[in-house]
């Protein structure tokens, strides 16, 4: 007799108590055809030791495998997780293997090998960056992949439209005749969407005004170190930062040197009104880009297109009390 209360029961288990064979079992748990008699007792013992499938090994019998392996590059970027939000948002039958990878191309590697040897149906890429052994890796693999972040050829891929992002702000700079401005960047070989793209069109603007550009890093404590740095050496009457949360590090740094900046950031986050002054950042909607990358992977993976997919996501610039003529 088993005991309900210490082992899970298998499918051989509800098989012998059923008197019926294995595979009549597997068809019940699949929806297949079983009799009316035979499926009051199985429904009867399921009840009963509250039995749950491994949806996992049944993916894997399953001509659509609905296991998709997500490699997120940074879980603490609000960005990256309402991207997940959105995600989640439509998924109503996959089950998604989260893995965080830092930034750290070596354990993106890691993470692929790590899903192949999984048996997921699929991944999804957020990427700040790839690698040539990282391009090698997801043009090797079977799989059905998706990426987003970074417009590269020969994926499908969902990415923001950060050329034109910097070009609009790049114009509303020119509006504000700033005299001397502080660009806070990230390293472009870490980030080149980011990093390079965004900042195009912020940097052709600035051609006759004086400015400064300091390579930082997406973390607020390290942001308000070199900003501080930088803006104890020199007063600027612009800051410009990669993301809402960088510009976040460089007010802090202005507030203790008793400096009053205009600030510009980039995302869509709590940040932008929960700051004082009120954030202008040029603003994606990183969830409704969660649900377009999930369209997409679902198109890749059920629909196999012959040709590489690409959508590009727009977004606005937001103008706030940080752009206004006084600050303080």
């Amino acid at each position: 007799m088993i005991n309900s209360m210490n082992k899970k029961v298998t499918i051989n288990d509800i098989a012998s108590m059923a008197n019926v064979a294995k595979s009549t079992v597997s068809r019940y748990l699949n929806g297949g055809s079983v009799s009316e008699h035979t499926r009051l007792k199985i429904d009867r013992i399921v009840e009963k030791y509250n039995y749950t499938p491994n949806t996992f090994a049944q993916s894997l019998k399953q001509q659509t495998n609905h296991t998709v392996g997500v490699i997120v590059p940074r879980l603490d970027s609000i960005a990256q997780s309402d991207m997940l939000r959105g995600l989640d948002e439509l998924n109503k039958e996959d089950t998604f293997l989260i893995i965080n990878t830092y930034q750290d191309s070596n354990r993106v590697l890691a993470a692929i090998e790590k899903l192949h040897s999984q048996n997921v149906g699929g991944i999804i890429l957020l990427t700040a960056n790839l690698t040539d052994e990282i391009r090698q890796a997801l043009t090797s693999s079977p799989l059905p992949i998706v990426i987003q972040g970074q417009d590269e050829p020969n994926f499908h891929r969902v990415i923001m439209n950060d050329i034109e992002a910097g070009l609009i702000v790049g114009q509303y700079i020119k509006t504000l005749s700033p005299q001397r401005v502080l660009l806070l960047n990230v390293d472009s070989n870490i980030d080149y969407a980011v990093g390079h793209d965004r900042f195009l069109g912020i940097k052709e603007s600035l051609t006759h005004i004086p400015h400064q550009e300091i390579i930082t890093d997406f973390k607020l404590h390290l942001t308000k170190k070199d900003s501080y740095k930088a803006m104890s050496k020199q007063q600027f009457d612009l800051v410009v930062g990669a993301t809402d949360r960088i510009v976040v590090g460089a007010m802090q740094s202005a507030f203790a040197l008793k400096q009053h900046p205009k600030f510009i950031g980039f995302g869509q986050s709590f940040f932008s009104e929960t700051v004082s002054p009120n954030l202008t950042s040029f603003e994606f909607d990183f969830f409704e880009t969660g649900k377009a990358l999930y369209r997409l992977f679902v198109k890749v993976r059920d629909h196999k297109p012959k040709t590489v997919q690409r959508q590009v996501i727009n977004g606005q610039l937001i103008i706030r009390e940080s752009t206004k003529k006084s600050n303080h």
